[in-house]
């Protein structure tokens, strides 16, 4: 009895764990919406998460191809990192960002704005 006790103990400690551990993400939540998941489900899911995302974040997530847009051209690459920042570049910096490739230019523009 002593050794069904203690497994059924050890069992309960696992299982509380595994549950304490579990990462929630928004994307998942995106995820069981669109695959018109039980309400109460999505209530319980979005109140472990503590936000329920929009229709608009949802379909950003489920969609990254048009959540990140990828400008091709080099200055409207600087422009759409520079935006919003009060770091202005200096010309001499930006004509070294437009000889770049497009791989080396956006790890340097992802580097000075982070």
């Amino acid at each position: 009895m002593k050794i069904f006790t203690a497994l059924a103990l050890t069992l309960a400690f696992v299982a509380a764990q595994a549950q304490a551990s579990y990462l929630y993400s928004n994307t998942e939540y995106c995820e069981l919406a669109n695959d018109k998941a039980q309400s109460a489900l999505l209530s319980a899911y979005s109140k472990k998460l503590g936000v329920k995302p929009s229709y608009t974040e949802c379909s950003q997530l489920l969609r990254p191809a048009t959540a990140l847009v990828q400008v091709k051209d080099a200055e409207g690459q600087i422009r759409s990192f520079s935006r919003g920042s009060a770091r202005k570049l200096p010309a001499s910096l930006i004509q070294q960002l437009k000889a770049m490739s497009d791989k080396e230019r956006l790890m340097a523009l992802t580097q000075i704005y982070g």
